[in-house]
């Protein structure tokens, strides 16, 4: 089928958030009205930082939502999130049944690579010099002994995309982008075209972010891109793409058509329609709110990242 003629609906939806740890949790929450639980961060105590306050995110056994807890170990925050959310919208589509895996591709952006203060603060303390300075020297001396080898799967920055084909066995083609808006919104584009022109037979888009890791807070704080009167969130959304003949020849539903999906340079601000009540999850936000438009019945939406990217998706009845 020509591509101009083909039709991408989305079949499956996941998302994982302050305002829920399903979608459907999360899109009701969004409709009733509500806001983000805000806490500050224990970690920044005695910090210019301390008063500053983050989204909460629900609480959720991550063993259960994923069947297996030997995977936890290499997984950083955002990797759980991820996780979680992509296997939501895979059982949500049906995709692992009706695809083969070769023909699933993995559409994904990951946000900063983040480090937990309590896995790297052995590391950080044993490559202090008698200065008080941090020495790349004794990092290589003795900061890498003193940490756990496993923790490079928890801080690259590629890791969480790539532990959801691991463990959902999804085979086919797959592009990795990083960090900001913008770069989930090139995932998105780059997965409405490659269900269009038939490379995949459906595509596993989204993304996650960890905005509200002390560490990540911080740098965002610093670097000027969270202002003083935002407030970052941690959350994940992922989509499940394909066309809508073969969602129509399998039964499987769709919520909604994608209609148009458009990726420009922007010099206006950042905005992110969901970061009054939840937060800016950066990353995060564009599959979030894509996956809201789906189950909100919107017609259209638009986000501009702090990468000056702005995305802009017109939507349709499935």
């Amino acid at each position: 089928m020509p591509m101009d003629e083909t039709e991408v609906v989305v079949t499956g939806i996941g998302i994982i958030g302050p305002l829920g740890a399903t979608a459907g949790e999360f899109a009701k929450a969004w409709e009733s009205g509500a806001s983000a639980v805000k806490r500050p961060l224990s970690e920044l105590a005695g910090t210019p930082l301390e008063s500053a306050e983050a989204a909460v995110l629900p609480e959720v056994n991550a063993a259960e939502r994923l069947g297996s807890r030997r995977m936890l170990k290499y997984m950083s925050d955002a990797a759980v999130l991820g996780c979680i959310a992509a296997r939501e919208a895979l059982q949500d589509a049906d995709a692992l049944t009706r695809f083969e895996p070769e023909r699933i591709g993995l559409y994904a952006a990951s946000g900063l690579a983040a480090a937990n203060v309590r896995d790297v603060s052995a590391m950080i303390e044993s490559s202090i010099d008698d200065h008080g300075e941090f020495s790349c020297r004794l990092l290589g001396e003795r900061g890498l002994a003193a940490t756990n080898p496993l923790l490079s799967f928890r801080i690259l920055a590629n890791m969480p995309p790539c532990l959801i084909s691991i463990i959902e066995g999804i085979q086919g083609p797959n592009l990795i982008f990083t960090p900001w808006e913008g770069q989930t919104g090139a995932a998105i584009l780059e997965a409405w075209h490659a269900v269009r022109s038939g490379e995949v037979d459906c595509a596993l888009v989204g993304a996650a972010d960890t905005a509200s890791c002390p560490s990540t807070f911080v740098y965002l704080r610093q670097a000027g891109i969270l202002s003083d009167r935002e407030f970052p969130a941690s959350g994940a959304g992922y989509l499940v793409l394909e066309s809508r003949e073969k969602a129509r020849r399998d039964g499987q539903h769709a919520y909604c058509v994608l209609r148009n999906v458009t990726l420009a340079f922007s010099e206006s601000a950042a905005h992110d329609p969901l970061s009054v009540r939840i937060g800016r999850t950066f990353a995060g936000a564009p599959a979030i709110l894509l996956s809201l438009a789906c189950l909100c019945d919107w017609r259209e939406l638009s986000i501009r990242g702090a990468d000056s990217q702005e995305l802009h998706i017109e939507l349709g009845k499935a």
